[in-house]
């Protein structure tokens, strides 16, 4: 099984730097970086290999790129509401980060190897960014029941557009709360672009229509996660052309608001 270890940050970010000079980005753009680690049973022997370790480290360089912090936002799920967000990942903490931050990480424990849900994840991300908050529903039923109502926005937090990358093996058995976050971030221009990484044999039905429907969702079919990372050509589908459009996009709102 290939695989990938970054050994010299400095020279994996020139080669992002590279990649994203051919799609028409010569300048840097701002960006934050995260990442969703399915953690469903089915992923173990993903991490147990090292291939999700490696796959953080591919990732790494893209966030060194864009990111000023250089972090990774990172984040695990499983299904219904068992998620994380976990400590950012950087260049001084990620060799051995899965190991230490998930596989061994004892408040994970009622996380780890369940089922597949993507929504609370999604929503985690969404607010996390301040994309999303939640308000009291007005009305009798709002004060009786403390009923509560999503509103979405444009821009996050910071100003700074967030590019998050997902990795599953599975489909999900929340495909109408997924869609329906995913439609409504989308509807509000929310400034977020959702990387969805297939791994395995899998159909991936959600995440190819999710892809097909809405400008801000990307999909990447892997079959094998090792040697994907480990591939020369890596970055090129880390940063598929449509991203790099939505990136270029965002960028020329954010200096038209500043003029």
């Amino acid at each position: 099984m290939t695989t990938f270890k970054l050994h010299k940050p400095e020279e994996e970010v020139r080669r992002v730097g590279f990649v994203l000079q051919k799609q028409g980005i010569h300048e840097r753009i701002p960006a934050q970086v995260g990442l969703n680690i399915d953690v469903s049973g089915s992923m173990s022997d993903l991490f147990k290999s090292g291939a999700v370790q490696a796959a953080l480290e591919r990732i790494l360089p893209v966030a060194l790129y864009f990111d000023d912090d250089g972090r990774i936002d990172t984040w695990v799920f499983s299904n219904q509401e068992k998620m994380a967000s976990l400590a950012p990942a950087t260049a001084k903490n990620y060799e051995g980060y899965v190991e230490r931050e998930i596989i061994s990480n004892n408040k994970l424990k009622t996380v780890l190897w369940g089922g597949t849900d993507y929504g609370p994840v999604i929503r985690s991300n969404l607010m996390t960014y301040g994309l999303m908050e939640e308000e009291a529903a007005g009305g009798l039923l709002g004060m009786i029941f403390g009923m509560s109502r999503d509103t979405f926005g444009e821009e996050t937090r910071s100003g700074v557009p967030a590019i998050n990358y997902f990795l599953t093996d599975g489909e999900n058995a929340d495909r109408d709360a997924a869609w329906t976050l995913l439609q409504k971030a989308e509807h509000a221009e929310s400034q977020i672009y959702y990387v969805m990484v297939g791994v395995g044999d899998e159909r991936f039905d959600f995440l190819r229509s999710a892809a097909e429907q809405f400008p801000n969702v990307g999909f990447v079919s892997v079959k094998d996660l090792g040697e994907f990372v480990g591939s020369d050509d890596a970055y090129e589908k880390l940063l598929p052309a449509e991203l790099c459009t939505w990136l270029k996009h965002e960028h020329d709102d954010e200096d038209e608001d500043h003029h």
